[in-house]
């Protein structure tokens, strides 16, 4: 494996304790989390907390808003107007694209106070999602989080079914946006997945419960479910990537969040997918367990991935990138997506 030379870079989307889950005025819930600290600094070890980069140029996400995300300057960026309504997007469209094939789209949520043309530029360029996605054959969009009351860029998972506003109700912003992506190019809309990482991942879980007769099967790296319920009729895949040592969203559980086990449980028992079915593999030397439950309804299934080391430090709250027996996380997070369809 070659590992990736110092690059100094920030991305936001650390979750801070503290997350209340109240009812906002509109009456929909208020699901999104809050932070203390956003930035972590990625460095050839993964991601480092600020304070240990000091004197390295800092790469930083926006915490402001999309006006200050700078995302217009983006050669791909994208927006979607509805009545006096707008929302951004970055839009990767693959090299191997061919307007006469449908083709697959991965929708991917940055995390609380992230702006998309950085997760674009982190994910999709330097972790090489977008490489991934022109040898696949997929297009990638990369849409922008509403700053609301928390004063930061953020995804609400839940689904205010009250409002048809794209900029309150983050579950029709996602369908608009397949919509709009689908007006464009030539998009398979049975094969359209959803990941995310932190609060995006959440957004994740959110259209899993709300939105599962839109995306095929869903990713989630250092994400978590909220609440204690998933309520939705329709049955869908999730693979989740999650570190035994995130402080931002313990693998345990804190007083605000609930654990990885709960988050699991929800979800085998919304997807009717038995516990017993577990198959446990250790990879690389035991650093990483892989937990796959299958045969639920309709076919589906539920991959775990517990990183307890990567790039020999603890895992933490980052968007995994060290090989895991020879394949990157973002190439076993496409070879599971890429199993599920809508027609299954």
């Amino acid at each position: 494996m070659t590992t990736k030379p110092l690059f100094p870079i920030m991305l936001a989307g650390l979750v801070a304790i503290g997350c209340t889950q109240s009812e906002n005025e509109e009456g929909t819930q208020d699901n999104s989390p809050t932070t203390e600290d956003d930035n972590q600094q990625e460095t050839e070890n993964g991601f480092e907390d600020e304070k240990q980069g000091e004197g390295k140029e800092d790469y930083e996400e926006g915490e402001e808003g999309s006006e200050e995300c700078n995302n217009a300057a983006d050669s791909n960026f994208r927006t979607i107007v509805r009545g006096s309504e707008t929302r951004e997007f970055i839009l990767h469209i693959p090299s191997s694209y061919d307007s006469s094939t449908p083709t697959p789209l991965i929708i991917n949520f940055h995390g609380f106070g992230g702006c998309a043309t950085d997760f674009a530029d982190t994910i999709g360029n330097y972790y090489n999602l977008n490489n991934l996605a022109d040898s696949e054959n997929i297009i990638v969009a990369y849409p922008q989080g509403i700053t609301r009351a928390k004063g930061a860029p953020e995804w609400d998972p839940a689904d205010p079914s009250s409002t048809q506003s794209i900029t309150e109700n983050d579950v029709l912003f996602t369908r608009e946006l397949v919509a709009e992506v689908s007006s464009e190019l030539n998009v398979d809309s049975d094969r359209v997945y959803a990941t995310g990482y932190s609060n995006g991942g959440m957004m994740v879980y959110g259209l899993a419960c709300n939105a599962a007769d839109l995306i095929a099967a869903g990713g989630i790296m250092s994400g978590i479910m909220l609440g204690t319920a998933c309520e939705g009729d329709e049955f869908i895949s999730l693979i989740h990537f999650h570190g035994i040592g995130d402080d931002a969203l313990p693998y345990d559980g804190s007083g605000d969040f609930i654990s990885v086990e709960q988050t699991v449980d929800i979800m085998l028992s919304h997807n009717n997918i038995p516990s017993d079915s577990l198959v446990t593999t250790q990879r690389n030397g035991g650093n990483v367990v892989h937990d796959v439950y299958s045969g639920g309804s309709e076919g589906t299934s539920f991959e775990l991935y517990t990183v307890h080391s990567e790039h020999g430090k603890e895992g933490g709250h980052v968007w995994f990138s060290e090989e895991i027996d020879g394949d990157s996380p973002n190439q076993i997070l496409w070879d599971f997506l890429s199993t599920y369809n809508l027609n299954d």
